[in-house]
């Protein structure tokens, strides 16, 4: 009988202490609720003991209640309102602090890649630097300069296959020069990616 009835009869009702009417306004929103509260908080049990809140208010004011509008709108903006009170109240010191921690703990993560990234580039420049002339140069203007093969071969005076083999040989050195920086990047990278 009274998932019939409208919200209008079921608030008069209400208004004179009907349990069954209250009962079914409960049933027609508090899931509705609970995932509005739930967008709020993300945390389903307090979204739960939010919603209960608000019920209980609605109970204890059932006599003074006064809603002008939609009974399931005035609901939902007193779940979303106790909601956001429930947040600024729990913004405590010690979850500034987890959060600030958080915070550092993943920013000292970032400093050390930048750190590690810095390490690899020192170290690529010191295998640069130490490579034979020709090669160097050919290196540099592939990779610093951005010229093709065959622009390099033609400011070189050389064979476009020799610039191929130059800068192959100096990614070579390179490589085996920098393994064992670059396993502990790769170790971390794994590392980053459980946390």
């Amino acid at each position: 009988m009274y998932q019939k009835l409208s919200e209008n009869e079921l608030l008069n009702l209400l208004h004179n202490d009907d349990e069954a009417a209250f009962s079914e306004i409960y049933d027609r929103y508090w899931e509705k609720m609970t995932m509005h509260v739930l967008k709020v908080i993300h945390s389903p049990e307090d979204a739960g003991d939010i919603v209960q809140e608000v019920f209980v208010s609605i109970w204890r004011r059932r006599s003074e209640l006064l809603i002008t509008g939609a009974l399931g709108a005035y609901l939902m903006k007193s779940a979303r309102n106790l909601a956001i009170r429930h947040l600024e109240k729990n913004i405590s010191s010690r979850n500034f602090l987890s959060t600030l921690s958080y915070a550092l703990e993943h920013n000292n993560i970032h400093t050390q890649q930048e750190i590690e990234s810095e390490d690899m580039e020192d170290k690529i420049a010191q295998v640069v630097s130490k490579l034979p002339p020709k090669m160097r140069s050919v290196f540099v203007l592939s990779r610093d300069e951005q010229l093709s093969y065959k622009e390099i071969a033609n400011q070189m005076g050389i064979a476009e296959t020799t610039v191929k083999k130059q800068v192959s040989n100096a990614i070579k050195i390179i490589r085996r020069s920098v393994t064992e920086l670059s396993i502990s990047l790769l170790f971390l990278a794994e590392i980053m990616r459980f946390q």
